[in-house]
């Protein structure tokens, strides 16, 4: 009897978009937050399958900067149609954005390791616009944004 080889099991992705679990209802964020999620991943498959930090910070510094667009794209919107929780939400927006510039600096001078960028980046991202985001899309959609 010979031994079984072993099946590799299927490499799982870092994270893949959902419609229906991160949508919001909002064709024009939504389109920017799969863009945002897409770097994430590329992110942590520069790190995983490249090893490459310099890449992956590039990366970071990229997304970082792709996020600053995007909230500033929310903030607007939400000024136009009066969302009353905008306060709150830029202010979010501001402490996100401030964390996400410390890690980078962190990771560049080696106080954390680089693996640290795309687990903060899913526990960052994604619930921001599961909870906060939602919120502002029910005002947008009252308005006609679809």
């Amino acid at each position: 009897m010979r031994p079984s080889k072993a099946t590799p099991e299927p490499e799982v992705p870092f994270f893949v978009w959902s419609s229906a679990e991160h949508a919001i209802g909002v064709t024009v964020f939504d389109q920017e937050h799969q863009r945002l999620a897409t770097l994430m991943s590329q992110v942590h498959d520069t790190l995983k399958e490249k090893n490459d930090r310099a890449l992956a910070q590039n990366l970071m510094g990229a997304l970082i900067y792709e996020t600053w667009v995007h909230f500033d794209h929310e903030e607007r919107v939400m000024a136009e149609v009066g969302f009353h929780e905008r306060e709150a939400h830029v202010a979010e927006h501001s402490a996100l954005i401030q964390q996400a510039k410390d890690l980078l600096q962190k990771v560049q001078r080696g106080d954390v390791s680089s693996q640290a960028m795309p687990g903060f980046l899913v526990t960052w991202l994604i619930p921001h616009i599961q909870v906060m985001d939602r919120k502002y899309a029910e005002c947008l959609q009252r308005h006609g944004f679809r």
